[in-house]
């Protein structure tokens, strides 16, 4: 049985795999995460750089398993806006996205410690904002919910209402693209182990 390490302490990525049902432990790693590029050919090579930094970087410190690496960044007009540093810089993110289309990429990565064999792959999701006010954008940005979330916003909470719509997948924008990673973990048969999967029956 392969157990599951989640090489991230991001809370949404971790409340995924728990809706999965999905065994893992958490082990965070610091891996340098500033990314400048100018267009997004080249921001998708380096987020899956990113996400397979993190998974090497964990894999020192077990002798088996599977590593999820990830890495997350939005896209708006030749800019890169990772995870705000302060209010400040938050409600700057917000000002520009609001009104606008931006797109959200991830790179995410799966190694194997045992086999010394990683598989990686991206997902990109274009998301378009409604026109925010400025009330809102400060009441979002004094609950703190912007902190530690790329672009200083996360869908799945109150930034919910700034969504008019989105292209791809919504998971992506909450910071794990499921699609992607069901289909790395396929490449390991982790679905076909004993023990490994089960999922939770409706009651």
């Amino acid at each position: 049985m392969d157990t599951i390490v989640l090489a991230s302490k991001s809370p949404r990525r971790s409340e995924i795999l728990k809706q999965l049902n999905i065994p893992y432990i958490v082990f965070s790693v610091s891996v340098e995460e500033n990314i400048k590029k100018e267009n997004n050919r080249h921001l998708i090579p380096s987020v899956i750089n990113i996400s397979r930094k993190k998974t090497l970087v964990a894999a020192c410190s077990f002798s088996n398993g599977l590593v999820i690496g990830v890495d997350t960044v939005v896209y708006f007009q030749r800019r890169v806006f990772g995870k705000p540093e302060s209010e400040e810089q938050a409600l700057k993110f917000l000002r520009m996205l609001s009104g606008n289309r931006h797109s959200v990429i991830s790179g995410i990565t799966v190694y194997s410690v045992s086999d010394d064999m990683s598989y990686s792959s991206f997902s990109v999701t274009d998301v378009y904002f409604h026109k925010i006010s400025e009330t809102l954008l400060q009441r979002y940005i004094e609950q703190g919910e912007w902190a530690g979330k790329a672009g200083g916003y996360g869908i799945q909470g109150n930034a919910a209402l700034f969504v008019k719509r989105i292209i791809g997948s919504f998971y992506n924008v909450v910071g794990l693209p499921v699609e992607e990673l069901y289909r790395l973990l396929n490449r390991f048969n982790y679905f076909e182990s004993e023990g490994t999967y089960r999922p939770i029956k409706n009651v």
